[in-house]
């Protein structure tokens, strides 16, 4: 894929990640690898993904140093490259605050997998550690968790939001809409069974 469709692909999975309320404000961040190059595309800090440009689109080099583009990458790209650097075969990071999922993530639970869907496509959902945003400490956390599990799909970072990845950006946003999807239908179900629970 050209350097150019690469940035259309991130602006059109950045509003779509915006659009179904996953993330808010100027939350979450995206990162895709450019092929045949050592090189990372990712959204630049301080703008919300529902108006992320392909000028938006900074090139950086795995030591996140930027290579093209105007202004700094997301503060978060310590783990975007941490996971890219144990993970050779993710080819995309998208990391976000979806509400459900989030829950989860502030209890320290790992995701429950109610639907055979979810067994199936999610497999095995674990918790990142807390730490600060933007910090080497979380950076290490996330990517030890890749690292630990290198078959993920997606992890739950507690008190924060979800990383998920992907051998392509709409793979990887998809990986987060099914993770949404299931913290939801987790969280009826957790009420279904307490209503039963209390009436019988």
């Amino acid at each position: 894929m050209s350097l150019d469709l690469l940035k259309k692909e991130l602006e059109y999975v950045s509003h779509k990640v915006y659009q179904k309320g996953f993330t808010q404000a100027t939350g979450g961040n995206i990162s895709v690898r450019i092929p045949g190059t050592d090189n990372v595309l990712i959204k630049r800090s301080g703008i919300s993904l529902g108006e992320v440009s392909r000028e938006d689109a900074l090139i950086v080099n795995m030591e996140g140093e930027v290579i093209e583009g105007q202004g700094k990458p997301s503060k978060e790209i310590g783990f975007h490259l941490g996971i890219y650097k144990v993970r050779p075969d993710v080819n995309a990071v998208v990391h976000c605050h979806p509400n459900y999922a989030i829950g989860y993530a502030c209890l320290g639970m790992e995701l429950p997998l109610p639907t055979v869907t979810a067994r199936k496509l999610l497999g095995h959902v674990p918790v990142a550690d807390v730490a600060p945003s933007g910090s080497k400490e979380l950076a290490q956390h996330v990517t030890d968790v890749f690292t630990q599990y290198p078959d993920i799909k997606i992890s739950l970072m507690k008190d924060h939001g979800v990383c998920s990845v992907g051998p392509t950006l709409e793979a990887a946003y998809n990986v987060v809409d099914l993770a949404e999807a299931t913290a939801k239908q987790a969280f009826i179900l957790s009420q279904l069974q307490a209503n039963v629970a209390v009436t019988s």
